[in-house]
């Protein structure tokens, strides 16, 4: 787990270092104190840009001559990132004092999942941010597949510019072919990833949309490049590619009910949403080796008494297991210390005010 994160000229920050010896991690304080920048700090620690999508201008503190900088002591692991100097867009890593070259290796060190306050609306939203939410999912259980998307996001915008300008069909051929390649393996890892999770009776998960036919075709690719071919017309005049996983959604069921979760009661989608999670940790905690690190900011006020205090119980069990001891840790964020209160004893519990951080009493 992390023992020690240090933050200088970081958003709200000049110099801030927390020690750190308990798997569970409360930040409390009002709002706009700072508590998010502190996750946001631990979010980087993953290939992209972190919690907040931020670019790296917007991470250095206003009117700092020095530059941005955040460090982590992991496991042995001394890890950091920054720029080298203010205003500069170029963002460098090191691994115990010595250049990184690549961010793959991250994900040999930690792997980091989070929840923010929008996650509540997750089953009302539009497909677009659930299948933001299960691709990060996949990402830490699988990291290609961010390359994957990447991939299939390149193509698809090089073919609409391809059918605006009228190009050859060759060469339209050529990028339809690199999109039915990325677009079968981001249909497949979705598609397994959701079988890979065991959910109770209560709850069923899939991914429905014309791209989950590919799962009953003897031949997928020869299937996808010609509903590509056939929809190059429309496809052009309408500006957007109308084929493809990047259309798909995620569909999830309360059986007790035999219920779309968007139906359901608010209570009913947030105790759905925490099995969705928990079935998502137990099988990452079963199969990978190393540490995971949880990031909850400000979700735990959303949640009524029953779930909070059913929510720290299965993250204390999970935590307590000795197979996945030192394993997981759990950052959270809040504005009332009470709320926390079912697991305080498990935790190390700091109070945040005008980014100030200091133990609470």
């Amino acid at each position: 787990m992390i023992q020690r994160l240090q933050l200088q000229s970081f958003r709200s920050y000049t110099d801030l270092i927390l020690n750190i010896s308990q798997p569970f991690v409360v930040l409390y304080g009002p709002n706009g104190m700072g508590k998010t920048n502190i996750l946001e700090a631990i979010s980087l620690f993953t290939p992209g840009r972190g919690l907040r999508k931020a670019e790296l201008l917007e991470l250095q503190q206003q009117e700092s001559i020095s530059p941005w900088a955040v460090s982590i002591a992991i496991n042995g692991y001394s890890l950091g990132t920054g720029v080298g100097d203010v205003g500069l867009k170029k963002r460098l890593w090191h691994l115990n004092q010595e250049p990184l070259k690549s961010q793959k290796i991250l994900n040999d060190i930690l792997r980091l999942f989070w929840l923010t306050p929008e996650t509540d609306r997750l089953f009302l939203d539009t497909p677009s941010v659930r299948r933001h939410f299960l691709d990060r999912m996949i990402f830490v259980l699988w990291p290609e597949h961010a390359t994957v998307l990447k991939a299939y996001e390149h193509a698809t915008k090089e073919r609409l510019k391809l059918l605006e300008a009228n190009a050859d069909s060759t060469w339209i051929s050529s990028v339809e072919e690199h999109i039915a390649n990325a677009g079968i393996l981001m249909q497949k890892n979705r598609s397994s990833f959701l079988k890979l999770l065991y959910f109770d009776k209560s709850l069923k998960a899939s991914m429905i949309g014309a791209a989950e036919q590919l799962d009953f075709e003897d031949d997928p690719k020869n299937y996808y490049l010609n509903q590509l071919k056939q929809k190059r017309e429309r496809d052009g005049a309408a500006g957007m590619t109308t084929f493809g996983p990047h259309r798909s959604d995620i569909e999830v069921l309360y059986m007790v009910k035999n219920q779309l979760a968007s139906k359901c009661s608010t209570g009913e989608q947030k105790m759905l949403l925490s099995k969705f999670l928990m079935a998502f940790l137990k099988y990452l905690l079963e199969n990978i080796n190393t540490p995971l690190i949880l990031l909850f900011d400000d979700v735990i006020s959303h949640l009524d008494f029953a779930n909070r205090v059913l929510l720290f119980s299965e993250l204390k069990e999970l935590q307590l297991q000795k197979s996945n001891k030192g394993m997981l840790q759990v950052f959270f964020t809040g504005t009332d210390k009470s709320a926390f209160e079912a697991i305080a004893p498990h935790a190390q519990i700091f109070e945040v005010d005008h980014s100030q951080v200091r133990t609470a009493q």
